[in-house]
C-alpha cells in the first residue's frame, strides 16, 4: 500500500490542514469576533428577552458561546493555528532531543548505560502534567503580572514541554539504537575499521529514519493530550489573563489572548455542570485532532514499517527458493562430461 493512495492518511490530514488554514483565515472574514457579543436575545415579535449569554449551540450555532457573548467556534477555530502548531514544535523539539539523547545513550559504556536507566526510568513513573504545572506556574505568575508577554511565554512553554519528555524518549531510542547495533553486518562493519560517525551515517540513519516518522506522529499525540492535562491545571500555550469582575467583591476571571483550546477549558472549566457545551467544544477539537494524528500514524506504521518487514521477508523467500532451484538445477559442465562420453563411445 503506497501512502499517497491511501485515504486513510489523506482524510485526516486535510482536516488537520484545514483547521490550521481556517486559524489564519477566520480574523480576516470575521474581524471583530473577540468583541463582547449580545448581552441577551430579544423575541422578534414580542421583544421579551428568552436567553442570555452564555447562549446554548441552538441560541447561537454551531456550538454555542462563551460568558461575553462571542461564538466559542469561532474562538476556537481562531486558536487552531496556536495549538497545532505550538504541538507539532514541541513534537520536533522532542524528536531532535531525542534522538540526540539516544545516541548518547546508545554508544556509552553497558556499565554507565544501566546506571543512566534507573536514573531515567524514575521520568516513566512521574506525571508530566505534574512537572511541567511546577515549571510553569511561576511562569505563569509572571505573565500575570505583565512580566512576560504572551508569545514570550509560548516559546519558553514549547520548550521546557518538550524538555520534561526528552529522557525518556532518549532512553526508549537510545535501546533501540543499542539493539540495532548489535546486528551482525554492523559489527563487521565495526570490525572493519568503520568510526562511529560512519556506522550512524549509514546504518543508523536509514533505519530510524522511517521509525522517526511514525514516533513523531505518537508524539504529536502525546502533547495534544499533554496540553489538555495542563490546561485544566491553569497552564495553557500563551498564559491566561485575569481581569475582576464583581461589584460587591472583586472575582477574578481568566482570559485566553490567542484562544488556544487548552485556555477554552481551563476558562470555563468551572461551567461544566451548568453549560457543558462550552468545554465540550474545546474538548471535540481536540479529540478529532488526536483521531487524526492517530490514524496517519497508523498508517505510517502499517507503510514504513510493517510494509518494509513484508518487503524484507519476501525478499529472504525469493532468494531461498532461487538458491534452492540453482542448488537442484544441474551444472552445464556435468552435460558436457556426458555428451563426451558418448561421443567417445
Amino acid at each position: 500500500m503506497s501512502i499517497f493512495k491511501s485515504l486513510r492518511f489523506w482524510i485526516p490530514f486535510a482536516i488537520l490542514a484545514a483547521m490550521i488554514v481556517g486559524s489564519f483565515l477566520v480574523p480576516v472574514l470575521y474581524p471583530d469576533f473577540q468583541n463582547e457579543g449580545p448581552p441577551y436575545i430579544r423575541d422578534s415579535e414580542t421583544g421579551k428577552v428568552i436567553a442570555g449569554s452564555p447562549y446554548s449551540p441552538s441560541e447561537m450555532p454551531p456550538m454555542g458561546s462563551d460568558r461575553l457573548g462571542r461564538n466559542i467556534f469561532l474562538l476556537l477555530m481562531d486558536g487552531a493555528k496556536y495549538t497545532l502548531l505550538g504541538a507539532l514544535a514541541i513534537a520536533l523539539l522532542r524528536m531532535a532531543g531525542g534522538f540526540a539523547t539516544g545516541l548518547l545513550y546508545a554508544f556509552m559504556p553497558s556499565w554507565l548505560r544501566s546506571g543512566f536507566k534507573g536514573f531515567w526510568d524514575t521520568f516513566n513513573f512521574i506525571p508530566l502534567a505534574i512537572v511541567g504545572y511546577i515549571l510553569l506556574q511561576p511562569l505563569q505568575m509572571a505573565y500575570e503580572a505583565q512580566a512576560l508577554t504572551s508569545m514570550r511565554f509560548l516559546i519558553i512553554e514549547v520548550i521546557v514541554i518538550a524538555l520534561i519528555v526528552i529522557p525518556s524518549l532518549g532512553m526508549y531510542v537510545g535501546q533501540g539504537m543499542n539493539d540495532f547495533m548489535k546486528q551482525e553486518f554492523v559489527d563487521v562493519s565495526r570490525q572493519m575499521g568503520a568510526s562511529r560517525f560512519h556506522l550512524i551515517k549509514k546504518h543508523l540513519l536509514p533505519h530510524y529514519g522511517r521509525h522517526s516518522i511514525v514516533l513523531f506522529s505518537e508524539q504529536l499525540s502525546q502533547t495534544l493530550l499533554l496540553l489538555i492535562q495542563l490546561g485544566i491545571l491553569k497552564i495553557c500555550l500563551g498564559g491566561l489573563m485575569t481581569a475582576n469582575f464583581g461589584i460587591m467583591e472583586s472575582i477574578p476571571v481568566y482570559f485566553s489572548a490567542i484562544n488556544e483550546w487548552a485556555a477554552t477549558i481551563s476558562i470555563n472549566i468551572q461551567q461544566v455542570f451548568i453549560k457543558p457545551y462550552i468545554v465540550l467544544g474545546p474538548l471535540l477539537f481536540f479529540a478529532v485532532s488526536i483521531y487524526c494524528v492517530n490514524e496517519i500514524s497508523s498508517v505510517l506504521r502499517s507503510v514504513l514499517i510493517e510494509g518494509s518487514h513484508v518487503g524484507m521477508r519476501r525478499l529472504r523467500k525469493k532468494s531461498s527458493q532461487r538458491l534452492s532451484s540453482s542448488s537442484n538445477q544441474p551444472k552445464r559442465e556435468d552435460f558436457s562430461f556426458a555428451d563426451k562420453e558418448k561421443k567417445a563411445c
